[in-house]
């Protein structure tokens, strides 16, 4: 930032002087985006000027895909600042936000965009935002939710910015019947015909660009790294050579090789009791103990054997079993896959192999040796008499306590990506890997249990349902007709059992609430009552109190269900009411449908279970309850 000093001592330019600086920045600005993300995009936009009294900066119209800029009034603007301006207009055009208003209100809609643009070009590096111009970082979220956080949250609409590029309380998404008059071309179209390339198409050649530069450039980083590493600290050079290998040969895991880290220190492994070798799933990191003289062929079978663990998700699929009996499944398993491959060669110090288990799911493997114990006497894994998977120390815990990124992925999702990526880079014809390792991978990308099915499962669990209903002689039986002289009793179910087959149901009606994740939740619950003959639902709804709808059948739950509250949510109240009825059964369950923007703990002496969005909503929600996630809609998995 240059001081008032220093700008007094700077030659006074001529306006003609500053035009020309101006265009010469404009088409450095233009230059530069040539090998962006949007530079297929920006090529095929007619860039005009725009006369002093038009908008603040600049607009654009999507349709025709015109972009004017006001160089008259923002004429010192340096090469970047123009960057950052064609980038934004262009990623108007980019994300196609004048379709995807769908009747909102213009500017409203124009003021989400402006957030999601501007933290997309900050992401991207696209130029420097002018002072004027900046705004407050909303974070990774969609247009549409910031539109509707905007709608309905006073303090955020009060907060957000009132300017575009085209000024306060003006829309920068424009037409040409808008007053948009251009009074000098400044950039016309691309060669190419533009118009027969859909803007989709663009910006996909754009994005492939992108990213084919990012990964260009990371290969000369970590050439030059490699390059650095190899003058001042030399890898375990067999390790070294397996990963290469791997890389070559072995695409199945070659993108997993990639991702993990490398420790080859004798010292670090004594300090974690490590005689061979193991692998840290939580932290991506591979152990090696370079004391062991095993040849080439052994070291890149120890590698490769680890390498599959994280692979298979042998630390996520444990799911409280004796570990280091699953460890010794999994070796069992992984060992018998590496010898069919023939990817390197055992140990010579010996590994845990038995062709009588061929073809066996490590599931099915661990029964075995369960029953078998005999089976595992005296057995050692690569890491000696404890586990070569690391995870024996609680504290680190997987999944999502791991995050990779600043978003939703950890890096157990890495691993799943770099599978896939292996998995479509081997052919099952090539003949290289079993078809048992093919389907064990190909279950790891099953679709979950669908939430309703789990929803549904739990309430078979807690709500009680007469397997054996009793005989009366008060009604006579549907095949009395046919015996009429034998009296025949019919079946029946008590009043005070049917009474007891329900169970209460907290909807939670504040101002947050999605109402069609309601009417879907509601929906299963209704269907699921239904089939199991359920007599009745007790419905509370609440907001900040709670308001008793009664007992309803499930097929008035199905039904439209008037709404009270609207207001703030404290769901304790109604839970509390609720179980403190003297006439809802003591031993009936309690569903809490809410959308998680309540308080962090709620007490329920009886058992139950949390309905929320299929969000990232509700995770300060502190309780041991299970927790079922609805879809939105039938296009939305997560």
């Amino acid at each position: 930032m240059r001081s008032k000093r220093d700008k007094k001592r700077e030659p006074e330019l001529t306006r003609q002087q500053l035009r020309a600086r101006a265009a010469h920045n404009i088409r450095d600005a233009i230059s530069s985006l040539g090998n962006s993300v949007v530079g297929p995009l920006v090529r095929a936009l007619t860039i005009c000027e725009e006369p002093q009294d038009g908008a603040l900066v600049g607009a654009v119209d999507v349709e025709i895909r015109r972009v004017w800029l006001n160089v008259e009034r923002n004429i010192r603007y340096t090469a970047e600042q123009w960057r950052f301006v064609i980038a934004h207009l262009a990623l108007h055009v980019a994300f196609d936000h004048e379709r995807r208003r769908e009747g909102r209100d213009p500017l409203r809609w124009n003021l989400a965009c402006e957030s999601s643009i501007d933290n997309f070009a900050r992401a991207f590096k696209l130029g420097a935002c002018p002072v004027e111009l900046e705004r407050e970082d909303t974070g990774p979220e969609r247009e549409e939710d910031l539109y509707d956080r905007l709608w309905r949250d006073p303090v955020a609409r009060a907060r957000a910015p009132r300017h575009t590029l085209a000024g306060r309380e003006r829309c920068d998404l424009r037409e040409a019947s808008d007053g948009y008059t251009a009074s000098r071309l400044l950039l016309a179209s691309a060669a190419l015909d533009s118009d027969k390339v859909s803007t989709d198409e663009l910006f996909a050649q754009g994005i492939r660009s992108s990213v084919d530069n990012a990964i260009n450039a990371a290969a000369e980083r970590f050439e030059e790294a490699d390059l650095s590493r190899a003058t001042s600290k030399p890898r375990f050079a067999p390790i070294e050579r397996a990963r290469r290998w791997v890389l070559a040969e072995l695409p199945l895991l070659g993108a997993l090789a990639s991702h993990m880290k490398v420790h080859a220190d004798a010292a670090l492994c004594g300090r974690i009791d490590v005689s061979v070798a193991a692998v840290d799933p939580a932290l991506g990191e591979l152990y090696f103990n370079p004391a062991h003289k095993f040849s080439d062929d052994e070291w890149l079978f120890v590698y490769a054997h680890e390498l599959l663990h994280v692979a298979l998700f042998h630390h996520a699929r444990i799911r409280g079993r004796d570990p280091l009996l699953w460890n010794f499944a999994c070796d069992f398993v992984v060992n018998e896959w590496l010898v069919e491959m023939g990817v390197g060669a055992p140990p010579a110090i010996g590994v845990l192999f038995d062709p009588t288990l061929r073809g066996m799911a490590v599931e099915d493997v661990y029964d075995l040796l369960a029953k078998q114990p005999r089976k595992c006497r005296g057995a050692r894994t690569f890491r000696g008499s404890e586990c070569d998977v690391l995870w024996s120390n609680p504290a680190r815990g997987f999944g999502s306590a791991y995050v990779f990124r600043g978003d939703v992925q950890t890096l157990d999702d890495v691993y799943r990506r770099c599978l896939s990526q292996g998995l479509r880079c081997t052919a099952p014809g090539r003949g290289l890997v079993p078809r048992g390792l093919y389907e064990e991978i190909e279950s790891l990308f099953c679709p979950p249990v669908p939430w309703d099915v789990e929803l549904a499962r739990w309430m078979d669990e807690h709500v009680p349902y007469p397997h054996d209903p009793r005989r009366s002689y008060a009604r006579a039986s549907r095949r009395q007709s046919s015996t009429p002289d034998i009296p025949r009793p019919a079946r029946y179910i008590p009043a005070e059992v049917r009474d007891a087959c329900t169970f209460g149901v907290v909807l939670d009606t504040s101002g947050s609430m999605d109402r069609a994740m309601l009417g879907r939740a509601l929906g299963a619950i209704a269907s699921f009552a239904e089939s199991r003959d359920v007599p009745a639902v007790r419905v509370v709804q609440c907001d900040a109190r709670p308001y008793d709808r009664g007992v309803l059948t499930p097929s008035e739950l199905r039904g439209a269900v008037s709404v009270q509250g609207r207001g703030g949510t404290v769901l304790q109240p109604a839970v509390g009411y609720l179980c403190a009825r003297s006439d809802f059964p003591a031993s009936a369950p309690i569903m809490i449908l809410t959308d998680g923007a309540c308080e962090a703990t709620i007490v329920c002496p009886r058992e139950h279970c949390f309905v929320l969005p299929r969000r990232d909503w509700g995770e300060s929600l502190k309780t041991t309850a299970p927790v079922f996630r609805v879809l939105r809609d039938a296009g939305d998995d997560g």
